[in-house]
């Protein structure tokens, strides 16, 4: 059974251990960055992503702040570790984030990807986020609604 929990005092370590394929290593900031970014982001939302007991996963999502806009949410980092890839886990983590973000008030989701990252582009694609455009690094940018 897969689930989501708090990135805390006693597994942030674990997280910072998880590793990606080297040719991975430009698609998604390091699990220590996105840990560091979240101690002066009040707002950042870290879970770390659990198979049964094992830690397999980290992902990190916010709401829009600039301007404020609790109904619009950002996940802006999904990681599975090398070893657990390509057996559904990105799939049910990102839908257990959509359920948490639709529970807290979250209307409309957003997320990036690098243009050659193929295997992001199908994740979201069949979760059925949609391309809006391109954000001034490059990444594309795509968004889901949860009221459709």
């Amino acid at each position: 059974m897969l689930t989501l929990q708090n990135v805390t005092e006693q597994n942030w370590a674990d997280c910072t251990r998880l590793t990606l394929n080297d040719h991975q290593l430009g698609y998604v900031a390091s699990n220590v960055a996105t840990i560091a970014e979240s101690k002066y982001e009040q707002h950042y939302q870290l879970r770390a992503i659990y198979s049964d007991k094992q830690l397999v996963g980290m992902l990190a999502y916010c709401h829009e702040t600039d301007p404020e806009d609790v109904e619009l949410y950002w996940i802006f980092r999904l990681m599975v570790d090398k070893d657990h890839q390509r057996n559904g886990i990105a799939t049910c983590a990102m839908k257990l984030a959509m359920l948490e973000i639709g529970q807290l008030g979250g209307k409309r989701i957003r997320t990036m990807h690098k243009p050659e990252n193929t295997a992001a582009s199908a994740l979201y694609s069949k979760l059925e986020f949609h391309v809006i455009g391109s954000l001034d690094d490059g990444d594309t940018l795509l968004e889901h609604n949860l009221n459709c």
